[in-house]
């Protein structure tokens, strides 16, 4: 099983070079064409050996700290770098371009750094001025918009923020289903979800292109409330937590009517988070209980445990993991 993919492009990579120069000496292709054909698989080869795995180490009651983590050769994953200038953070995301979004709900903020090369610059800190942020999700987090999932507001119950960094937060959505709101999932073409709990009943509130005041879906199975990812066929993929065990429901729809069409899948260990790779062949979910994070394989109606790795970082707990490049939504 690949845990990444950049061997099976480097190998592409190796093999697409003799072909064009054979081209090249037979006429059939000039130098120039050549030559831009080797740079732009260089290119890709490039973005794709940069990418990997993200970890979030909560290492103290106001302290973190994200690495990057790659696996070479079919071994585990392994630390290979560090995202600079976190204070805080708690459950991290990468939006459709490669870029690390950490919500820091101690100081109202949500980090955006570039992509897509892991552990890149810091590309901005975004003020959230409508309550505590603990989960983001965006196609774009340069130039289109942001939703944010903000555990408690200033004045209260949950709600979603939608922000650009262009112009900051400039809305907030809220719902009388969602008291307190515990993740947030975007679809390519803007729609969002928040997964919330009121009182004791979890709840999924679906929000038509990010905006108005929400509906709440119907025919949503989940025991309790989670982070929320949508796999390659669109299909939405909701963690389940309670004290004493972690789910994972696939559903189809949810605007606002749902079909169950995977799960629950009980999971090896409890976690709030849960995130697909690229293809949607493989999750990865953060176990804060055992501070490891452990990996499945991964379709909409079967799901199978792999093994468990450590983060790199010694101590602390493990409150978000997320694929860069993250799944094909």
């Amino acid at each position: 099983m690949r845990i990444l993919e950049f061997n099976h492009y480097a190998l592409s990579f190796a093999v697409a070079v003799p072909v064009l120069a054979s081209c090249a000496t037979n006429g059939a292709t000039s130098p120039n064409h050549w030559m831009q054909s080797v740079e732009r698989q260089s290119s890709i080869l490039a973005r794709k050996i940069a990418r990997g795995i993200y970890v979030d180490v909560q290492t103290g009651p106001s302290s973190s700290e994200i690495v990057g983590l790659r696996s070479e050769n079919g071994r585990h994953p392994r630390e290979f770098c560090k995202v600079n200038g976190i204070g805080y953070a708690d459950r991290i995301a990468v939006d459709g371009q490669g870029r690390l979004m950490a919500p820091d709900s101690l100081a109202y903020k949500v980090l955006i750094f570039n992509g897509p090369s892991m552990c890149a610059r810091k590309l901005a800190s975004l003020v959230d001025p409508y309550g505590q942020p603990i989960d983001a999700a965006s196609n774009d987090a340069a130039t289109g918009a942001i939703a944010v999932a903000n555990v408690f507001d200033n004045s209260g119950p949950g709600s979603i923020s939608v922000c650009t960094l262009a112009a900051g937060c400039t809305a907030n959505l809220t719902n009388p289903n969602m008291e307190e709101v515990a993740g947030v999932a975007m679809a390519p073409n803007g729609d969002c979800w928040a997964s919330a709990v009121t009182a004791t009943t979890p709840t999924l509130t679906y929000f038509q292109g990010c905006s108005g005041s929400g509906k709440a879906a119907t025919h949503y199975k989940n025991a309790s409330y989670g982070g929320l990812d949508i796999d390659a066929q669109g299909d939405l993929v909701s963690v389940s937590y309670n004290t004493y065990e972690s789910k994972i429901y696939v559903y189809k729809g949810c605007n606002p009517g749902c079909s169950l069409i995977g799960g629950p899948f009980t999971l090896k260990h409890k976690a709030m988070t849960a995130h697909l790779n690229e293809e949607s062949t493989s999750l990865l979910v953060a176990d804060y209980q055992r501070a490891v994070v452990d990996l499945y394989t991964y379709s909409p109606t079967k799901l199978t445990f792999q093994y468990s790795f450590i983060s790199g970082v010694s101590g602390g707990t493990i409150s978000g993991v997320a694929f860069d490049p993250r799944s094909e939504e």
